[in-house]
């Protein structure tokens, strides 16, 4: 390698390192969420009962619809908030919604997961999870 190369290379490590030091961060890609299981208040504005294991979204949109883990995480209640936000409340209970009546203020943990790579697995309906305050947090990198 000449010095001319070995120069260049120099050059365009610096400037790649400032660049991406320069990037804001609401700009990267983040799949770490400080706040992952923090306790928050939802207003509560529709619930669906959800099956894993026959709901079309998920058998369309996961990419293992079969899998028994994707099947268990989208069997409960999805809960649609006052922000049109949907948020998936795992459950194996006969009537989950029972938690989510419509216009109230609920207190649950929050469990986020990334979607870095779109709708797919555990982001069918965009990577956000539920779990009651002192239950045990939802593992969302099963």
């Amino acid at each position: 390698m000449n010095i001319e190369t070995a120069l260049s290379r120099v050059v365009l490590l610096v400037v790649l390192t400032a660049s991406n030091a320069s990037v804001p961060s609401t700009a990267r890609a983040d799949c770490y969420f400080p706040n992952d299981g923090q306790i928050i208040r939802l207003r509560v504005e529709s619930c669906d009962v959800m099956d894993g294991r026959t709901n079309k979204d998920v058998l369309k949109k996961s990419q293992m619809p079969n899998d028994p883990t994707i099947q268990r995480f989208y069997t409960g209640a999805l809960v649609s908030t006052d922000h049109v936000m949907k948020w998936m409340y795992p459950s194996t209970a006969a009537n989950p919604c029972q938690k989510f009546p419509k216009s109230a203020l609920v207190r649950m943990k929050a469990h986020l997961f990334c979607c870095d790579t779109g709708n797919e697995g555990q982001c069918v309906f965009g990577g956000r999870w539920l779990s009651d305050v002192d239950a045990k947090p939802v593992n969302t990198f099963e």
